[in-house]
């Protein structure tokens, strides 16, 4: 997970190509810029937040970083207590954002069988496309690191949309994990 931060011009651009219909990956390869903060921006934009005045970019920069800040949060979370995941889960070697030749891993690690799990987070709903990012990422692993050991995989996210539920029920080594937040508030004296 990198943090990618639009600059106000970038953002326009995208909302300006967002109003003329075109999807995410579409005004990605147009720009040039990440999909993420491309989806981040749009998955905003069509639920209607936004109007023309120029609150705009203002709401777009909050929601993005408030959704990359969850995410953040969860990893961080995760990575101090991967035993919430399963038993005697342990981070691999700079297991945290995970480095490989197709992009960063969110969490990569070892399970008690030293089988290695590859973690995708994801702040809100997961969208089908992110049961293709895990599996390019444990193709990945399996090709480059894995050296014969299984390999799994975890989406974990607050919610599914159905289709990946689905999509999931015939992989054996891919689990979704739903992550609940509890929020309790005390006086301080």
């Amino acid at each position: 997970m990198t943090k990618t931060i639009l600059t106000e011009e970038q953002k326009k651009q995208v909302v300006n190509l967002l109003k003329k219909g075109m999807s995410a990956k579409e005004i990605s390869e147009i720009l040039g810029l990440p999909k993420r903060p491309i989806s981040s921006i749009k998955a905003h934009f069509t639920m209607g937040a936004y109007d023309d005045r120029g609150d705009v970019i203002e709401k777009i920069t909050a929601a993005q970083e408030t959704s990359l800040s969850i995410e953040r949060d969860l990893q961080t979370f995760l990575c101090n207590d991967l035993k919430q995941i399963e038993p005697m889960l342990r981070l691999f070697q700079n297991g945290k954002e995970f480095i490989t030749d197709i992009g960063r891993i969110d969490i990569l690690a070892i399970d008690k069988n030293d089988d290695l799990v590859v973690i995708e987070l994801k702040a809100g709903k997961a969208k089908d496309e992110s049961l293709g990012q895990l599996l390019g990422y444990m193709g990945f692993v399996s090709s480059d690191i894995a050296k014969g050991k299984r390999l799994r995989g975890y989406i974990i996210a607050n919610d599914f949309e159905d289709r990946l539920k689905y999509a999931v029920k015939n992989l054996n080594n891919v689990k979704l994990k739903a992550y609940k937040v509890h929020f309790s508030f005390e006086d301080v004296d």
